[in-house]
């Protein structure tokens, strides 16, 4: 009992945490980007569905899995080269104990691509911690991405607006 009031007040506390934004705004053509980290929430974004886009992505960059799992507890496919993060990985404060969780979203270079389509508090505070020049993802209350898309309903629509983007898109 006590463990879900401290969880509770956690993800309170964090949805009001500012992160520290020290990264360079810079946006990249798929020629010029060359990684990116996919991000997802488990229990709102099938395997199936992560792995095409994945695929789509890896004929352009390098791609790096990340995925919050809501319930640690609950039953979804895994990857073997995917990192899963959980409400453990983060401190109240908003640190990240994770190294190598830490390690990914400090890279200051590529494209952070969030393909979660439900607001989540600690899924939205890994987006806002993430250092990467450019992040790109579906419209939604409480996360501001660099480049947005609304009316997003699935992650075909998503793929399909981001790689018309890409395509168009000067780096500067």
């Amino acid at each position: 009992m006590l463990k879900f009031i401290v969880e509770k007040f956690k993800r309170y506390h964090l949805k009001d945490v500012a992160v520290k934004d020290e990264r360079v705004l810079a946006f990249q053509n798929l020629e010029a980007a060359k990684e990116c980290v996919l991000f997802w929430v488990a229990d709102d974004i099938s395997w199936t569905e992560v792995d095409k886009i994945r695929k789509s992505l890896a004929k352009y960059m390098e791609v790096h899995l990340l995925s919050f799992i809501r319930q640690s507890k609950s039953v979804f496919e895994r990857s073997g080269d995917a990192l899963y993060a959980d409400e453990s990985s983060i401190t109240y404060g908003g640190k990240i104990r994770d190294a190598k969780l830490r390690e990914v979203l400090e890279k200051t270079e590529g494209v952070f691509i969030d393909i979660s389509m439900q607001p989540d508090v600690l899924g939205d505070y890994i987006v806002r911690y993430a250092k990467s020049p450019c992040k790109v993802g579906i419209s939604r209350e409480g996360v501001e991405h660099d480049i947005m898309f609304a009316n997003v309903r699935n992650t075909d629509v998503f793929v399909d607006r981001l790689f018309k983007l890409f395509t168009k898109i000067n780096t500067y």
